[in-house]
Order: C-alpha cells, then sequence, then structure tokens
C-alpha cells in the first residue's frame, strides 16, 4: 500500500535525519566553548584550515551520500518485502542491497566515525572543540540536503539524480534503478521515475 512505503520512506530517512541533527546539536554545544577562549595564531590558522576542510568534504561528500539515501528512498516501493520495510534505514544508507562500491563507503563510513571519535576525544582544548566545529559544519550540510533532496523528490517529482546513484547491484530484484548509467535516455529516466 501506498501509505505503508510513505513510512517506510519516511522512517528511512527521518531516522538518518534526526540521528544528524541530534549530533550537529550536541556537539555545537562543545564547539561554543571556542568563544569562550582566545585562541593564538596556530589555533587560528588551525580552526580556519579545519573549516575549509569540512565545508570541502561537506559539498564533495555529505551532499551526494545524502542524495544517494534520497534516491534509494524513492526506490523503496511496495514490490520489496516487508523486512526492507522494516530496515529502512540501513537499506537507504546501503548497508545491503548495494554494489560492493556501496557497501565499502557505508561500512567504511562507520569505521571512519568510529576511528575519528576516539582520536578526537583525546584531543586538548581547543584542538577538540575546533573539530567539533567542523564535524557540525559536515552535519549540518548532510540534514540539510537530506530535507531539501526528500522534499523536491517527493513533492516535486524531482530526485537528485545528479549529486548521486542508488547503487544497487545488477539483478537486485524489484528495484527500479534511478542510475544515470542504465537509462539510455531523459524520457526513460523520467518514465522510471513516474512508474
Amino acid at each position: 500500500c501506498s501509505g505503508c512505503v510513505a513510512l517506510s520512506r519516511i522512517w528511512g530517512l527521518g531516522f538518518w535525519i534526526v540521528l544528524l541533527g541530534d549530533s550537529a546539536f550536541s556537539l555545537s554545544v562543545r564547539a561554543k566553548e571556542l568563544f569562550n577562549d582566545s585562541l593564538n595564531v596556530p589555533q587560528l590558522c588551525g580552526l580556519v584550515a579545519c573549516m575549509a576542510f569540512f565545508v570541502f568534504c561537506a559539498y564533495c561528500a555529505m551532499i551526494r551520500w545524502s542524495a544517494v539515501l534520497v534516491l534509494r528512498a524513492h526506490a523503496l516501493d511496495g514490490e520489496y518485502g516487508l523486512i526492507h520495510h522494516i530496515l529502512s534505514p540501513l537499506f537507504v544508507a546501503g548497508f545491503y542491497k548495494a554494489t560492493v562500491s556501496r557497501l565499502v563507503k557505508a561500512y567504511g563510513l562507520v569505521a571512519f566515525i568510529i576511528c575519528i571519535g576516539i582520536v578526537v576525544a583525546a584531543l586538548p582544548s581547543p584542538w577538540r572543540q575546533i573539530v567539533d566545529a567542523g564535524v557540525v559544519i559536515n552535519l549540518l550540510a548532510g540534514t540539510g540536503a537530506l530535507i531539501v533532496f526528500a522534499g523536491t523528490t517527493f513533492c516535486q517529482a524531482r530526485p537528485p539524480t545528479k549529486w548521486g546513484q542508488t547503487d544497487f547491484p545488477a539483478g537486485a530484484g524489484p528495484c527500479r534503478s534511478l542510475d544515470s548509467n542504465t537509462l539510455s535516455g531523459n524520457g526513460e529516466r523520467m518514465q522510471a521515475l513516474v512508474v
């Protein structure tokens, strides 16, 4: 039923929106401590470099990651089994039913987050707050992109195909691929989206 599919999509994307938003809020509390201290020149240079790096990461990685999640949520329809709807957050993030490349990215991101969390937690002040401020930028970019892409996809029928691909494996069962490399023309791409 279309209502169940809509709930699965909301569950899948909503999970990540809430997780990213909550993480951004939690880290921003620590990052605000930067304003309590005066930073010396090396620390100011570190802050500028960190902000530039995370803005670059937000544009090159987080926005594309958000597009992939929305595209995979859009592909999740009534033809998929109940388990995929229950596990929608994992499905849309590409933790299964994905190409090897997407699986490596999904699980690699988890490993990276664990490692960086351990390393950053051991940093002295204000370096920890500087890194946290950069991470907040990344998290906000991902949250914002998820909301915007979901809105344009489900309210305006304009999925973010220029920003990402679904990365479903070949012959993955009942999935409507939105990847530009599997559809020969714009007409076929739009037809696949409407069907």
